[in-house]
């Protein structure tokens, strides 16, 4: 019969715990590497770079920016729906045609009450570039949260702001 030694584990030992190490670790790493990506809409100061408002969002959730045209002052709500690509245009909603909105053909038209709803874009933002306005309101309103930021809150009038999603 062997005489063991005491205080002195045998290699069996070692190479077990070797094993429950690796595994640990190879587990985690395993399961860092699978955790599903968080998506945050993200206004940024272009100029600096800095975050000046940051929001978990969920793929697929419905953003809208609101603010008033420059030249018509008609108000205008630029629906857009957040995708691992950036921001969906999907609608715009307005009271009265005014230069430089949708008028074209490729695109849906339906009229709402006094708004005009236009639909069937194709464009994805990555980045949105938004200057803030000196004189009228403009917001961004998360449809499901019946939440907004108000951008005139974040940045002074002439400010240029990069909206973005971000995912980690």
């Amino acid at each position: 019969m062997p005489v063991s030694q005491r205080g002195k584990p045998s290699i069996y030992k070692w190479l077990l715990l070797s094993l429950l190490v690796i595994s640990i670790a190879a587990g985690a790493f395993f399961f860092q590497g699978r955790h599903p990506p968080v998506f945050y809409l993200s206004v940024y100061k272009e100029q600096s770079g800095e975050i000046l408002y940051q929001r978990e969002v969920e793929i697929c959730e419905k953003v809208v920016l609101n603010y008033i045209h420059s030249a018509d002052a008609t108000p205008v709500s630029a629906v857009f729906e957040i995708g691992d690509g950036g921001l969906h245009l999907v609608e715009e909603r307005y009271s009265w045609y005014g230069a430089g909105l949708e008028s074209g053909a490729g695109h849906q038209f339906s009229f709402q009450g006094d708004e005009v709803i236009v639909s069937g874009y194709e464009r994805t933002f990555p980045e949105l570039p938004i200057r803030v306005a000196r004189t009228v309101p403009q917001e961004i309103v998360f449809i499901d949260r019946n939440e907004f930021i108000s951008l005139q809150q974040l940045a002074p009038g002439g400010t240029l702001l990069i909206v973005r999603v971000d995912k980690y």
